[in-house]
């Protein structure tokens, strides 16, 4: 049961990954985990599944579900006996290329991995449950990832996320090749389900069994990258002041010109 603190569902996709409940009990799980979301959102401009699944996955709602995510934010939590740390990323357009994501996005995105030290075990993929995921979504997700290292994949997991009651049966056949990219790691996550604690038990699970198979592995950061992304963010961020005042002054002419007609 998840505890104050400061800020499943297993199955066949023709995956050989599973985790048992007996061998949970077996073996002693970490004492902390450090996981970052990642995931494109649609066109439909509905609340981040994203932010939603981390909310689920800490207990408490931390993370702001009622607008996008415009920063990388990291939010932690004690999780059955685990130290949790969730962060949550800016979500990129799904039917867009990578081209078409703000830079500012980009750099918030890269710079996930540097809000959970040292380094993140997991990346869990978000897409909703459901999803058509046709061939444009797939290049828009190649794209996206190449703002991580190339052995992303090896410490991702697909996380499906689920807001009405699903089935894996229903689970989209065209997205066989994500999951196997992903070494046939899946969890399908009803965050209606809050309340329900076995679906973010069996997620971490499945995390420490990632870890395992990967030896203790987890994602390398360049911590000597973060001070240049740091600079770089502050920059693009300064820009983006600029041209809002730019804007807003040419507002303001504007509405003087009217007036004075």
């Amino acid at each position: 049961m998840a505890s104050e603190n400061t800020v499943s569902n297993t199955g066949k996709f023709d995956c050989n990954f599973t985790f048992s409940a007996a061998q949970a009990q077996q073996s002693q799980h970490s004492p902390e985990l450090r996981i970052v979301l990642i995931g494109g959102r649609e066109l439909h401009g509905k609340p981040s599944r994203r932010s939603a699944t981390g909310n689920t996955i800490l207990g408490k709602n931390v993370f702001d579900t009622s607008t996008r995510t415009a920063q990388s934010v990291a939010g932690q939590q004690e999780v059955h006996g685990r130290q949790v740390t969730v962060v949550d990323t800016p979500g990129w357009w799904w039917h867009y290329p990578r081209e078409n994501t703000p830079l500012l996005d980009q750099l918030e995105i890269k710079n996930s991995v540097y809000l959970c030290p040292p380094e993140p075990h997991a990346f869990l993929l978000v897409i909703p449950f459901g999803s058509v995921f046709p061939e444009i979504f797939k290049k828009s997700l190649e794209e996206h990832l190449q703002l991580f290292h190339k052995t992303v994949f090896d410490h991702t997991i697909v996380l499906f996320s689920a807001s009405t009651p699903c089935s894996h049966e229903r689970l989209n056949k065209r997205l066989q090749w994500l999951v196997e990219k992903c070494g046939n790691r899946y969890h399908v996550l009803d965050n209606q389900k809050g309340g329900d604690e076995n679906q973010v038990t069996e997620l971490l699970e499945k995390v420490e069994e990632m870890l395992k198979a990967n030896r203790g592995s987890v994602y390398e950061v360049d911590l000597g990258r973060a001070e240049q992304l740091e600079a770089r963010k502050q920059a693009q961020e300064q820009m983006a002041q600029r041209n809002m005042q730019r804007v807003q002054r040419q507002k303001r002419v504007l509405r003087e010109l009217f007036r004075g007609k």
